[in-house]
């Protein structure tokens, strides 16, 4: 049996589920804030990208030429995520920044005809390398040295920088380190640091002549992200955005939401719960009454009883009259009950 609670710990109760509710809300605002830094936040500023990506906007990323670039009017400029072989149409200035130069110098003749096939019909290809590494080693180039002529050194000026040393078939770019050279209707551009097309190059030294130059003729821009390892696998995150699904996905998370809400209160009051009254007990004559209620059938109470009466008062009363009740109580249960209530009252 609940006890009653008196006022103060009505209050109390109220308060603590109060506190509760706010503190399983704080919990929860918590947990969302640290989802959108850990999975959100990244994507949204591109940290999980390398250097030099067009989806990066932080200073080490090429989100704002991308971005600019796509304003200019008879422009079309895109993201490639798959292999640069796949472009179908020529005519396009290819960027490939964030190159590693030391990998790039121990590339294969393969690597290099492939190269040279993929700009044959008329595309232009930029290679914008990193920064060099804090030391003067100087790498060969083997395949590249030989077959293209060309050679990447490190020389320490005010710093370690790199140098492209390049035959005469290469003709240099005014104002930065960087060179071309034409192969069949397309040419290639190889670009000793890609930070001038940074986010950060763009904001603090920015040379649209030298971009321009870069770029040449071609109306189609095209950034490579496949050589990042941001490859397009059909994923399910693709399509959402594709068929414009995250409202969608935002309503039916609100629905599961309140479902679990709903779940765990009620929208209705609080039941008001009832003090209970004092608990009336049974006195000695209730309680033999109830015993012999569930003890002895109705119909042979009034053996019972003889048998009792005549058990208690055989001894004490004369024989004959006990016999006389006895006989009586057969006879006649209504004569031998007032017979057996004189016998007790003469004894009395």
């Amino acid at each position: 049996m609940a006890l009653p609670h008196s006022d103060s710990e009505r209050a109390l109760i109220v308060l603590m589920k109060a506190y509760s509710w706010v503190f399983a809300v704080a919990l929860l605002v918590v947990l969302a804030w640290g989802l959108e830094q850990v999975a959100i936040a990244p994507l949204q500023t591109g940290e999980v990208y390398p250097p030099y990506s067009s989806l990066r906007s932080d200073p080490m990323g090429a989100k704002a030429l991308y971005e600019s670039l796509s304003e200019l009017p008879d422009l079309t400029v895109e993201r490639l995520y798959k292999p640069r072989i796949t472009l179908a149409d020529s005519g396009a200035a290819i960027l490939v920044l964030g190159t590693d130069p030391i990998g790039w110098s121990a590339v294969k003749d393969k690597t290099l005809e492939e190269y040279e096939k993929l700009v044959h019909r008329g595309d232009r290809l930029i290679i914008g390398f990193l920064p060099p590494p804090a030391h003067e080693e100087s790498h060969e180039a083997q395949a590249a040295e030989e077959r293209w002529h060309i050679k990447l050194i490190y020389r320490k000026t005010s710093g370690p920088a790199l140098h492209i040393v390049a035959g005469p078939e290469w003709r240099p770019l005014a104002g930065h380190e960087a060179v071309e050279r034409n192969f069949g209707a397309g040419s290639i551009v190889l670009v000793a640091d890609s930070y001038p097309l940074s986010n950060e190059g763009l904001r603090e030294a920015r040379d649209s002549a030298f971009i321009s130059q870069l770029l040449g003729s071609d109306r189609r821009i095209v950034f490579d992200e496949n050589h990042f390892g941001v490859v397009e696998t059909g994923s399910v995150t693709k399509l959402m955005r594709k068929y414009r699904l995250e409202g969608a996905v935002a309503m039916l998370a609100l629905v599961a939401g309140l479902f679990l809400w709903r779940s765990a209160s009620s929208f209705l009051p609080p039941r008001q719960t009832r003090a209970s009254g004092a608990v009336i007990g049974r006195d000695s004559a209730e309680g033999l009454t109830a015993l012999l209620h569930r003890g002895v059938p109705e119909k042979a109470l009034l053996e019972v009883c003889y048998a009792e009466w005549v058990k208690t008062w055989r001894g004490t009363a004369p024989p004959h009259t006990v016999e006389e009740v006895v006989r009586m109580g057969k006879d006649n249960p209504v004569e031998g009950y007032r017979a057996a209530c004189r016998v007790l009252t003469e004894k009395r």
